[in-house]
């Protein structure tokens, strides 16, 4: 009942977030002074791809320093770890360069390692807990919910630089 209720949680979080203080477009908007459409979904399209480049590499970086051991699960543990690390990294530096480095890449490494800190809390919550599904439901979640989260940070950032800016 704990994992279903942190996960709902979790959800509602991003949901909540991703629907709310949204204005309404205006109507003729300008290239300079609003995005576009085609921005958000470049930045997202760069994450995600970046993400999986990033996670890949760090996966097998991560085997490879794990190095020799003699346990059942200790290669899979370093491409767990590597792979998170690469993939969040390379989550941040797509959703930064998919918005024309217009956000702040420094904001986007913190927030999407702060989602994965959360994530993998949670995971070893339920891990410990003995609850499976609440394990694999934020397993599930957890890799959305970093890409949603870097992208917003690094648009909301953008769009506050813009405004600067522009301000007279």
């Amino acid at each position: 009942m704990r994992a279903l209720v942190l996960s709902g949680l979790l959800v509602t979080l991003v949901a909540g977030r991703m629907v709310s203080q949204r204005l309404p477009p205006p109507l003729f908007p300008s290239a300079r002074t609003h995005d576009l459409p085609g921005a958000a979904i470049r930045a997202r399209v760069a994450a995600a791809g970046l993400g999986l480049l990033g996670w890949g590499v760090g996966a097998v970086a991560g085997h490879a320093i794990q190095g020799d051991c003699f346990e059942e699960y200790c290669g899979l543990e370093g491409i767990f770890y590597g792979g998170a690390a690469g993939g969040g990294m390379g989550l941040a530096v797509g959703a930064h360069l998919g918005n024309r480095r217009r956000g702040s890449f420094p904001l986007d490494v913190l927030t999407s390692g702060a989602v994965w800190g959360v994530g993998y809390a949670l995971m070893s919550s339920f891990a410990n807990d003995g609850d499976g599904a609440g394990v694999v439901l934020t397993a599930i979640m957890l890799p959305p919910t970093q890409l949603v989260a870097t992208v917003l940070v690094e648009r909301a950032t953008g769009r506050s630089r813009a405004g600067r800016l522009q301000a007279p």
